[in-house]
């Protein structure tokens, strides 16, 4: 388990501090603070914030480890988890949680879903808009709303490829790689759904933990950019269903196309079998039987019928 914590400082900066400094000052009154803690076991993170001195009851209702969405805006904290990309596969979610009570932000997350403020590089230059939880909740929420959309704007990217390939070529789009497409399309929808209904619940709670006050404006930026995200997901998943569509018109056309032209070449076929037919029945008195040229004639007869029928299909584009 990885625990890292940085000191709010008054001008939105984040100073780096040691974790026990950090939960010493917070305790004392001192703050306020961020603590990132991740892990993969849940049942550590759980005893950390036990160790942290947290009401027992509230660490039972947080239910750390479980992966469904959770919102619980309580009258001293407010929590939420959710959903997030991990990494650069959005298909593939990790669990992400915020703990928001005095003087104290605590995110939880696994892994592969860590901040990239934590970055030397980016953490020098981070500002918060307010050196508070809320402006902590308020930067994330805008960093995972910028996330999803990088990913929509990535999957865009690859749907326009798709239809062009289509386009040029209908029969080299394999049906696999349209449904990968849309099972990602699907996935990321998801993701987009659960995290605005919690950027919904978090503007509209008024808890001492949380206070968004001036910040509502820049919250509700995260809030319109996570449904413009929302709106573009439902046009690729249009998008992904329409090439399914044509994939499935494209081998639907291909399969008529060869019963057309096996139904040209039984065409062509049926006159040969016809004659074939009469010249096998076993009645006694048959002229064309005992005529010296009659099989030459009779194949030569079936070969300019089978000629005919062919140069006259061929020339009506039957057989293209």
């Amino acid at each position: 388990m990885k625990v890292r914590c940085l000191a709010l400082e008054p001008g939105g900066g984040l100073r780096p501090e040691a974790e026990a400094a950090a939960i010493a000052a917070w305790r004392a009154g001192g703050g306020p603070f961020w603590i990132d803690v991740s892990s993969d076991e849940p049942a550590a993170v759980t005893a950390w914030l036990a160790g942290l001195g947290l009401d027992p009851g509230l660490i039972d209702l947080l239910k750390i480890g479980e992966d469904e969405t959770r919102i619980l805006p309580l009258a001293e904290a407010v929590f939420v988890a959710y959903p997030v990309p991990a990494g650069e596969e959005a298909w593939k979610p990790a669990h992400f949680a915020c703990l928001c009570l005095d003087r104290l932000s605590i995110t939880m997350h696994e892994p592969a879903a860590e901040p990239a403020v934590f970055e030397e590089a980016v953490l020098e230059r981070t500002r918060l808009a307010e050196a508070t939880t809320a402006g902590v909740v308020c930067a994330l929420a805008l960093v995972h709303a910028a996330r999803l959309r990088r990913h929509v704007v990535a999957l865009r990217g690859r749907g326009d490829a798709l239809t062009d390939r289509m386009d040029s070529d209908p029969e080299g789009v394999p049906l696999e790689e349209i449904l990968a497409l849309k099972r990602r399309v699907l996935a990321l929808g998801g993701l987009v759904d659960e995290e605005l209904a919690v950027l919904q619940v978090l503007k509209a709670s008024r808890g001492a933990a949380l206070p968004l006050g001036p910040l509502a404006d820049r919250f509700q930026i995260a809030i319109e950019l996570t449904r413009a995200t929302d709106r573009d997901i439902d046009r690729l998943d249009g998008r992904a269903s329409e090439l399914v569509q044509r994939h499935e018109s494209v081998q639907q056309d291909k399969i008529n196309r060869r019963l057309g032209q096996l139904t040209v070449l039984s065409a062509i076929f049926m006159p040969l079998t016809l004659i074939a037919g009469i010249y096998g029945m076993n009645f006694e008195f048959m002229p064309e039987l005992h005529w010296r040229y009659g099989y030459p004639g009779a194949l030569a007869a079936m070969a300019a019928i089978a000629a005919g029928l062919y140069w006259h299909f061929r020339s009506r584009g039957w057989l293209r």
